[in-house]
């Protein structure tokens, strides 16, 4: 152990953050700059130096993963074990236990499942004579955990409302159940502990004493109950916080950046002031991505001042596309997916970011119509996601009402008080009838032998409902799914969740309109018969690819699944104002938009050598197309860093000043001009991110010009499409069995059709 160099190959700040040893320090790491390797070499430095025993240093991380990956760079490093490398409720858990056994109690204590709090405060809100149905489990359960990292006291909290005032009453049972049964939930993990450290003096001093030296990775990212808990141990002063104030992107889920801020002002005493070190060394990107990122992140006030650097070559400039519509967006990344695979680059190392999840769908289906492997990082395929599911099964049902399966997943979503002995009791009837299901709800005498007791209500509601689903327009799919989503109020089945997990549920499923009506595009007669195939095609074949892919897929992700990863090449799609930074009103309050600059911060820097930006000018979201601004981050990136032409064919950035949000347009307005559309097309084949004529096929690399005879179409020609009217064929791509053509309509500019579909609705002009 004594013959080990802890400082070998390290940098004069990282050094410098190795060798400290006494007092507070305060690590601010820039991305990219080798934190871990520092911290991991500071804990072996004050093993072997200054001889601490492994099990006296608390290091925490905010992952199982993180936490193991110090452990084995520790082990390799100093052939040492350190016990007390985990995570802040592993940490909680082991003090809590360890102070039981000290005090004789033997009874163990046992943590709540993910399922289990949800199922005592429904009793509770049933105990207490109030219906499920409005004060939902999920929600109540929801305040609770924050009322509990929030280190909120019970006993003097003032309810707002009559909400409020219920989840108060349930959260001081639900306290007390607990506490009798011996039971912690998650959130007791740090509740308990800091309770415990503030109320007994002699116990405070007894966990100070054991760990002289405290460390905490991602600092930023502390909630309330964490920040509490390093002070009350930390009291003796010898902590190290690392972390990244720029990189601060988990406000919406209860971290406090100021708790990074304040870090001076909290641990300074005079005569003995916090040592500060900036680690400003990036050894991940190029120097262009670099002033890229700190272009955009000097606009942020509330941050520390630092300037990342590289000894990293300059590197390619940054391509920024700009083009018509979502559509040109995901052929290009495609197209450059493929072409980058072509020069034998591994799928791995390519991966594409987006702000919200409902935003690759589109992206997904451009990369399954050319065989492109890809696996979506700390997400579900946009097909497989649950909410998506549930849309999809009520259309399912309305094209054959005799799907069980479509049946049984929706009969109670929303909830409406059909369970599962109601369910059972419906078909069991209906097979005795010989009818489907749906025919019972269809005919009142039918209806009336399983509408009973407390279940009449809800059988007569969901038959009302069902009444008015069948008068949908099977011919219109996206009338089908936005009156599925609207008649259902599917919505308020998330109503309880997380603002943010609401919102993005909500929003996948109005994507689906989005699908559905570009597939109408596609093939005006096919209705919803042809869209559900298409659905179901995806499905299978993202399922396919699962099973068989290897691990060399291109990484998806949204740009808060991408933090701490990073990737030689790297795309960011949508880059418009109201998507980045996301709008989620008609203005963005200041400490949310420094937020969504914190995330493109995060994205540009996850880059190692090249980085794509793109965005459209329309876009349809929801169903519905949107006129969008460029994101205002385009504009405080330096002009120098790019190199590509807009779809004006000018190598300006932006303008700098975009209007804070977007405008809403009717059909009328959604066309652009003949001119434009070449030239969101032009700048696409410019850019070298598609090239006129290629036909991408698996094995084919971009840029091989060669036709399919199966081919009913070819650049350069005029159509004429039965409601999208004149165009020029512009590119034909894709594999044998899913050909789509990129045309350039007069009226309604750059649109992606499937040819298998179109051909039906296309006629070739002379």
């Amino acid at each position: 152990m004594a013959g080990v160099d802890v400082f070998a190959g390290l940098n004069e700040p990282q050094r410098a953050a190795v060798a400290h040893v006494r007092g507070p320090a305060l690590v601010i790491a820039g991305a990219g700059s080798g934190k871990t390797r520092v911290i991991t070499h500071r804990i072996a430095n004050l093993i072997q130096a200054a001889g601490v025993r492994p099990d006296r240093i608390l290091a925490i991380t905010f992952t199982n993963k993180a936490a193991g990956e110090m452990k084995e760079r520790i082990e390799r490093l100093l052939g040492l074990q350190t016990p007390w490398i985990c995570t802040f409720h592993s940490a909680g858990y082991r003090m809590l236990r360890m102070e039981r056994a000290r005090d004789g109690n033997e009874s163990e204590f046992s943590i709540c499942d993910d399922e289990e709090p949800e199922k005592y405060v429904r009793q509770i809100v049933k105990d207490l004579g109030r219906n499920p149905k409005d004060f939902e489990p999920k929600k109540l359960c929801a305040r609770i955990s924050h009322w509990k990292n929030q280190l909120a006291d019970l006993a003097t909290l003032t309810p707002n409302d009559d909400f409020d005032g219920v989840c108060l009453e349930v959260a001081k049972e639900y306290a007390r159940r607990l506490d009798a049964e011996n039971k912690l939930d998650f959130d007791d993990l740090l509740l308990k502990p800091v309770r415990m450290l503030e109320k007994d003096a002699v116990c405070r001093r007894r966990w100070q004493e054991r760990f002289p030296y405290i460390l905490i990775d991602e600092y930023q990212d502390t909630n309330a109950a964490q920040y509490k808990l390093i002070r009350l141990l930390g009291e003796h002063r010898n902590v190290c916080a690392t972390g990244d104030p720029d990189q601060a992107i988990y406000g919406w889920r209860g971290a406090d950046i100021r708790n990074i801020l304040n870090f001076q002002t909290d641990f300074d005493k005079p005569g003995e002031p916090v040592t500060m070190i900036k680690l400003e060394q990036n050894y991940r990107s190029t120097q262009v991505i670099l002033r890229a990122a700190q272009g955009v992140i000097e606009n942020n006030t509330e941050r520390m001042d630092k300037t990342i650097r590289t000894d990293n070559a300059e590197g390619k400039p940054i391509s920024l596309l700009a083009v018509d519509d979502e559509l040109d967006e995901s052929y290009a990344i495609a197209a450059a997916l493929e072409r980058f695979h072509g020069k034998e680059r591994p799928w791995g190392e390519m991966a594409v970011f987006y702000r919200t999840n409902a935003m690759s769908r589109v992206l997904e289906d451009a990369l399954r119509r050319r065989a492109i492997p890809y696996q979506l990082h700390g997400g579900t395929r946009f097909y497989d996601r649950e909410e998506v599911k549930h849309v999809v099964a009520y259309l399912k049902l309305l094209v054959n009402p005799r799907d069980s399966g479509a049946l049984s997943r929706i009969i109670n979503v929303p909830k409406r008080g059909i369970g599962d002995g109601t369910y059972d009791q419906l078909t069991s009837f209906a097979d005795e009838q010989l009818v489907a299901p749906t025919e019972v709800l269809e005919r009142p005498d039918l209806l009336a032998q399983v509408a009973v007791g407390r279940a009449a209500g809800p059988m007569h509601d969901f038959a009302r409902l069902w009444r008015l689903l069948k008068t949908l327009p099977l011919g219109d799919p996206a009338a089908c799914v936005r009156g599925v989503i609207e008649l259902t109020n599917l919505a308020s089945h998330y109503s309880d969740r997380p603002p943010a997990e609401s919102e993005d549920r909500v929003g996948n499923m109005r994507e689906v309109i989005t699908a559905a009506e570009q597939f109408r595009e596609s093939d005006p007669s096919a209705g919803l018969v042809g869209f559900l195939e298409i659905v179901g095609l995806n499905a299978e074949a993202g399922s396919r690819e699962d099973r068989e892919a290897g691990q060399d897929r291109v990484q998806m992700m949204t740009l808060h699944a991408a933090k701490g990863l990073e990737f030689p090449i790297v795309f960011i799609a949508g880059l418009e104002e109201g998507l980045l930074p996301l709008l989620r009103g008609k203005e963005i309050e200041d400490d949310k938009l420094q937020e969504e600059r914190r995330l493109m911060y995060v994205g540009i820097t996850r880059a190692m050598k090249e980085l794509y930006l793109s965005r459209a000018r329309c876009r349809m979201l929801y169903g519905q197309t949107f006129h969008f601004q460029p994101s205002r981050f385009l504009a405080e990136i330096p002009s120098t860093c790019f190199v590509a032409k807009d779809a004006t064919g000018r190598h300006s950035v932006p303008d700098p000043t975009p209007p804070p949000g977007s405008r809403r347009y009717g059909k009328a307005a959604q066309a652009t001009s003949r001119e434009e559309a070449k030239a969101a097309v032009a700048a696409a084949l410019d850019s070298g991110l598609i090239k006129r004529g290629s036909n991408l096929r698996p094995n084919t690399q971009v840029g091989d010009d060669v036709a399919l005879e199966i081919d009913p179409l070819h650049p350069g020609q005029r159509i004429s499409h039965k409601t999208l009217g004149r165009g020029t064929v512009a590119v034909l791509r894709g594999p044998p069995e899913a050909r789509v053509a990129l045309i350039e309509f007069d009226q309604h500019g750059v649109k992606e059709l499937q040819l298998v579909f179109a051909m039906k609705a296309i006629t070739v002009l002379p």
